[in-house]
């Protein structure tokens, strides 16, 4: 399952009780996508997507979308976020990284 907030960034509870309830529900994996509009916000996106991690059985995909979300997509992993998406072509949300560009970067930060 996953939610998409175009507009802002939700606080930090209310993007962990969002995410919880995709688990509530069913969803083998949650999803959600918020758009920053400071770098306060990514911090809480990724500070949700930590608490996330450490708080639900399943596991949990966060970004934050727009050039100043970049950042979220390259480090997601570190802060628990399992996958990010990547453009191959046109991008279908803002901020998303081209496979070329993201995929050595990932790389390099790899967890394992």
């Amino acid at each position: 399952m996953s939610n998409h907030d175009f507009d802002k960034t939700p606080a930090v509870a209310e993007i962990v009780k969002r995410l919880t309830s995709m688990v509530d529900y069913g969803a083998d994996v949650a999803k959600m996508a918020v758009m920053p509009q400071s770098v306060e916000d990514v911090l809480t996106l990724l500070t949700a997507t930590n608490i996330a991690r450490q708080t639900l059985p399943q596991p949990v995909i966060t970004m934050s979308m727009g050039d100043l979300g970049k950042v979220s997509r390259l480090a997601g992993e570190v802060f628990g976020s399992c996958l990010s998406f990547v453009t191959v072509g046109a991008a279908s949300a803002p901020g998303q990284i081209a496979l070329e560009n993201l995929r050595p970067e990932l790389e390099d930060l790899k967890l394992n």
